[in-house]
């Protein structure tokens, strides 16, 4: 039986996604990891929650985390035993070892699977990009590299390129909007408001954390929401058919 397409590319991410975050824990902690001001335990809590909602796609990639049934245990028990292993092999390669590591390793990888067990592929891919792009922007200091300063453009950009892109598709498929309905003024708006909402909460959260607000990086925010929108319009418009005007 072929794999169905989302199981298809659930697959093909958690090839490219586990091998590398394998690789940078096993080699020299790379210098903008160092320089990010991000916690070591924040990053191991983003990556497992990744890599558990990719290992769940994987799997079962259109149904929810049921914890009723060993499949959400077996997944768990597997992340966990991986992340002992993972912590014990780095003190062998001149890395330190560090329970609290696998501490972090298990929340990420419990807040994936509850974030699953909530919500159904779209929702819940909207949830975790939120969180990476709340965290990634009010928890590091990449807007303060100033030596590599198309890194946080890159981030912001990416960020909410991939956020807007997920919310236009769970319109789509959710609330069951045709594909003419989504060139309409109102959907539009509608496309645009919820990733424009989220950048002034990210932005607004972040000022009493001490955090600036640049104006390059709201720009480059706004610019790939625009981008994402307008890519999605010209999309569905190709998808509307013709009506015949022929008498």
């Amino acid at each position: 039986m072929p794999l169905l397409r989302r199981h298809k590319y659930s697959i093909i991410l958690l090839s490219i996604y586990w091998p590398a975050i394998f690789i940078l824990t096993h080699i020299p902690v790379p210098m903008l990891a160092r320089q990010s001001g991000m916690s070591d335990k924040t990053m191991h809590f983003l990556a497992y929650m990744a890599l558990v909602f990719f290992l769940w796609l994987a799997i079962s990639p259109y149904q929810k985390v049921n914890w009723k049934k060993a499949k959400a245990w077996i997944i768990l028990a597997v992340i966990v035993w991986y992340g002992v292993f993972d912590e014990w092999l780095q003190s062998k390669v001149g890395r330190n070892a560090d329970m609290m590591d696998i501490a972090a390793d298990l929340s990420g990888a419990v807040a994936g699977l509850v974030v699953l067990s909530i919500f159904s592929f779209w929702p819940a891919a909207l949830v975790v990009a939120a969180i990476f792009i709340f965290t990634g922007s009010n928890f590091s200091k990449i807007d303060m590299l100033w030596q590599l300063p198309h890194i946080s453009a890159w981030f912001h950009f990416a960020g909410y390129t991939a956020f807007t892109l997920i919310w236009i598709q769970y319109m789509y498929r959710y609330v069951r909007l045709s594909a003419e309905k989504l060139t309409q003024p109102r959907w539009i708006l509608s496309a645009l408001a919820v990733p424009i909402a989220l950048l002034v909460i990210v932005k607004s959260a972040g000022i009493p954390m001490g955090k600036k607000v640049w104006l390059m990086d709201c720009l480059t925010a706004l610019t790939a929401i625009g981008a994402a929108t307008i890519t999605s319009y010209f999309t569905f418009l190709s998808l509307i058919e013709p009506t015949d005007s022929s008498d």
